[in-house]
């Protein structure tokens, strides 16, 4: 079976990149230079017509959006107990919180970081950057609060795909200067994560050069 990763530095594509480093199976990483605009490039939109990241071919055949991503490589690679599949409640209260972070903080955050996904006049698009922003640090205070439960991860004592998706949100934080520090128990785990060696390579992809989608 052949797996690629469609990905991007600073995207939701960081949490199946490190999910896939954590398996530790062969796949290939594929960087898309989203300045230059490559994910609206035929060459992509063939592989994702919706032109975003990110995606991965399972033979060729693509699957789009984090949640579906993380949800055929924990279920493909049970080894990786990358979330407790053994335990439906358990199960349901991850896909919960990743459910959440794809509609809600995801979502906050985009009004923000890519106001064109919600409107085409410039002057809504600045009017949409303050409700962005005050979304998206009360979504910061709910995982603050999520990370305070016991454990050493978030959901309990094992590294999971939840805890890949929500480095994901520490690292958007991070770019909004946001000071950290007043999240005192995520911070801890965001460290934590940062310090595993799936995360460095993951992050050492991302730092790659681009190469061009072949068309």
């Amino acid at each position: 079976m052949s797996l690629k990763l469609y990905f991007a530095p600073g995207a939701s594509s960081l949490a199946p990149l490190i999910a896939l480093e954590e398996i530790g199976v062969p796949f290939e990483a594929h960087r898309i230079d989203l300045a230059a605009g490559e994910q609206r490039q035929p060459a992509y939109l063939k592989v994702n017509p919706r032109g975003r990241v990110p995606t991965l071919a399972v033979d060729g055949e693509p699957v789009t959006e984090v949640l579906a991503i993380l949800t055929y490589l924990v279920h493909a690679y049970p080894h990786s107990e990358l979330l407790p599949l053994a335990d439906p409640l358990k199960l349901a209260h991850a896909y919960e919180v990743m459910s959440w972070f794809a509609s809600t903080v995801h979502v906050a955050f985009a009004q923000i970081a890519r106001p064109e996904r919600f409107a085409d006049d410039e002057t809504v698009k600045a009017a949409l950057a303050t409700p962005g922003e005050a979304r998206f640090h009360r979504t910061l205070t709910d995982i603050e609060r999520l990370a305070k439960g016991p454990g050493s991860w978030l959901l309990g004592d094992s590294f999971s795909a939840v805890d890949a998706y929500a480095l994901v949100i520490w690292r958007w934080a991070e770019r909004r200067q946001i000071d950290t520090s007043a999240y005192p128990a995520w911070s801890a785990k965001a460290y934590r994560a940062l310090a595993r060696p799936s995360v460095r390579r993951a992050l050492q992809k991302e730092a790659a050069q681009p190469t061009p989608v072949a068309s």
